[in-house]
């Protein structure tokens, strides 16, 4: 049953990365405007301090770029894949990690793609996941691999990557640290080894902190703020981050069983348990059908403002996994049918919301391209937010990321041919290039400006194009 469940949820996983690759998802947001970059460069857009998640996946669209024809929208499908398969297949390291008689503790990695990775997989551009999900590699390593020598020189070798791989991951540093405290060393070369772990993690809580406190761009700490006190993460101008919300609803069912049998004789504790199962089911069910038929259900935005989520969960569950190991409670309190039943419904009801949010995103993409088709030259943003399509529209809106409208103009043109492209909204204040000035576009290989320029030049001497 453990087995079937950590192959139907990775399986699931990647078979909604793949789905959401088609029309190459991840580049809402931020995401197209750094696939853009390294495109045009054929070289790494490293400019922050995610150096380490930055290569992990920008690394294809490089290696495509520089040495295959792919075309632009094509290395976009591949980063799509790559951001999104790279959390679970992380993840799905601690099986391997894991010994014989350990595998149970797979589940709460598990747990943690189900409700902190899927809350914010519409903001494939987010680093936190892949960081997060790096961690997970890291508390595995040194639960269960650190007995001997090489495993030890591995752990503190992995270690040295989280300098560079996302500031906002300090907590899951402190609960490293945690980890090591609470195991005891019994010999000279545990000591030694515990002394030159947390130092090293020491070192690596206080670069991820110095960074925390002095951003490299201070507006983040604003919109951080802003997601939080306002609760933009889970809701945002009448739509809200369903799969947020579900994952909150299963940590609490899965709390609820571990409670039980951590209280109740175990009869009782079968039979409470078994009800929690059956209420978290219809939980479970009804969330399905939200997805699918409540349009409400779908916030991109909301996703983007979680983006920190995944840190958030695996401190919790990282912490629980620490307790739990270091005070040798029993398996059977945590390792129950019911906990596999909680997570495979809601491995279900997150897949269900990721493909509803794919299939917004590709109705999306079928009316970007069709406005890049019919339109010439530089279109206002504001003259698009009507069209005959009310469905159309609330997708526009619910997509709109001001500054990343030119490039996505650019990265959807059909067939790489730019008849035009939709100018960020008037009120936008970051613009890394002005598409009314041709020779601030891009240099890409494969795509043609030629008729936007032409259009352009016809707009500005007053004529229609």
């Amino acid at each position: 049953m453990l087995r079937l469940t950590f192959w139907f949820v990775l399986i699931a996983n990647l078979a909604c990365s793949f789905y959401a690759a088609r029309d190459a998802r991840g580049l809402y947001s931020d995401g197209v405007g750094y696939l853009v970059t390294v495109y045009g460069h054929q070289w790494f857009s490293l400019f922050d301090t995610r150096t380490i998640v930055q290569i992990l996946r920008q690394a294809p669209v490089v290696l495509l770029s520089r040495y295959t024809p792919a075309t632009l929208f094509q290395c976009g499908q591949a980063f799509t894949l790559v951001m999104l398969t790279l959390p679970p297949l992380l993840c799905a390291l601690c099986w391997f990690i894991a010994p014989h008689n350990r595998k149970t503790w797979i589940l709460f990695p598990l747990a943690y793609l189900l409700i902190g990775f899927a809350a914010t997989s519409m903001h494939a551009i987010g680093e936190a996941a892949i960081a997060a999900s790096y961690y997970w590699i890291l508390l595995f390593l040194l639960l269960f691999r650190t007995g001997s020598t090489g495993g030890r020189a591995l752990f503190l070798l992995l270690c040295i990557p989280a300098f560079r791989l996302h500031e906002a991951t300090f907590p899951l540093t402190a609960v490293l640290v945690l980890a090591i405290v609470l195991c005891p060393a019994t010999d000279r070369r545990e000591r030694l080894f515990v002394a030159f772990a947390i130092l090293l993690l020491a070192a690596i809580f206080v670069y991820q902190v110095r960074w925390v406190a002095y951003p490299q761009f201070p507006d983040d700490r604003g919109h951080i703020v802003q997601g939080l006190t306002r609760l933009e993460f889970l809701y945002v101008d009448g739509h809200f981050n369903l799969p947020l919300a579900t994952g909150g609803l299963a940590l609490l069912a899965l709390s609820t069983v571990f409670f039980l049998f951590i209280t109740q004789p175990s009869d009782r504790a079968r039979r409470l348990a078994g009800m929690t199962a059956v209420a978290w089911a219809l939980v479970a069910f009804a969330a399905m059908a939200v997805a699918v038929m409540v349009e409400q259900s779908f916030s991109p935005f909301a996703q983007l403002q979680a983006r920190y989520h995944p840190v958030i969960i695996s401190a919790v569950l990282g912490t629980a996994v620490i307790l739990l190991f270091r005070y040798n409670l029993p398996d059977r309190l945590w390792m129950q049918p019911t906990t596999i039943f909680i997570l495979i419904l809601l491995c279900a009801a997150q897949s269900v919301a990721d493909v509803a949010a794919t299939r917004r995103w590709n109705a999306y993409v079928v009316d970007l391209q069709s406005r890049l088709v019919n339109g010439r030259g530089l279109i206002p943003w504001e003259t698009t937010l009507h069209t005959a399509s009310e469905r159309a529209d609330i997708n526009w809106r619910l997509m709109k990321i001001g500054w990343t409208l030119p490039f996505s103009s650019i990265a959807f043109a059909p067939n790489g041919v730019v008849n035009a492209i939709i100018a960020a909204p008037i009120d936008t204040t970051f613009r890394p290039f002005d598409p009314a000035q041709p020779d601030q576009l891009p240099k890409l290989n494969g795509v043609d400006y030629s008729p936007y320029e032409r259009f352009l030049t016809v707009q500005k001497s007053g004529g229609q194009p």
